[in-house]
Order: structure tokens, then sequence, then C-alpha cells
């Protein structure tokens, strides 16, 4: 197990041995970029795959859904939709994170939520 005694600085290291870390280090993180978009392109292909549940896809038809339209990638948003107008606060966000309309308020961090007593 790794501890304090055991940690070389890269400032203590000879050159060449600074750069085999750093060429397994750039290895490593084109494998993990890899993986990324395969994993990216598999999501894409499975959202834009046509919905085969009947009751899913005929819910659809009813919300006025073209039927080309159909697919998963619809079906999910559907659902996202479904559950922010139950008064799912985190399906709201998401929906309202991919519209693009997203206002943080001044000096808000990433999913930092702000409590403002107005009373």
């Amino acid at each position: 197990m790794p501890n304090e005694e055991n940690l070389i600085p890269m400032s203590q290291r000879s050159e060449s041995e600074v750069r085999e870390l750093g060429k397994k280090g750039g290895i490593a993180s084109g494998e993990a970029r890899r993986r990324r978009r395969s994993l990216k392109e598999a999501a894409d292909l499975y959202l834009s795959l046509p919905v085969t549940d009947r009751r899913r896809a005929n819910k659809l038809l009813r919300r006025q859904v073209d039927p080309e339209d159909i697919d998963n990638q619809m079906a999910m948003i559907a659902g996202l939709a479904d559950a922010a107008t139950d008064g799912d606060a985190r399906a709201a966000a998401v929906l309202v994170k991919l519209l693009g309309e997203e206002t943080p308020p001044a000096g808000a961090q990433d999913g930092e939520v702000r409590i403002i007593d107005d009373l």
C-alpha cells in the first residue's frame, strides 16, 4: 500500500524514469479516451433504435409524436418530462439543462444547491 515514504517526487527521478512514466500515462490516457468514445457510440446507437414496447410507442403516438421520431431517445425524454411534471426536481433540472436554459446563480458552483431565505 502506498504511503508518504514510498512516493518519490518527479523532480527527484531521473530523466529517463520521468519519460517512461509519462509514456505509460499517455498510453493509459489514450486507452481511457477510446473506451469513453466507444461507450458514447454504443449509447448513441441504442438510443437511436426504435421503441419495441407497444404500450410505450402508443403512449408517444397519443402525444402527437411522429411515428418516425419514436425511438428510445424520445421515450427517455418523455419519461423525464413525466417525472418532471410529477414533481421530480432532478428530472426537471435535466430537462432544463438539455434545453440549454440553465442559468446558475451568481457564485454557485456546478451541482450546488442554494437556499435563499426570503421570509
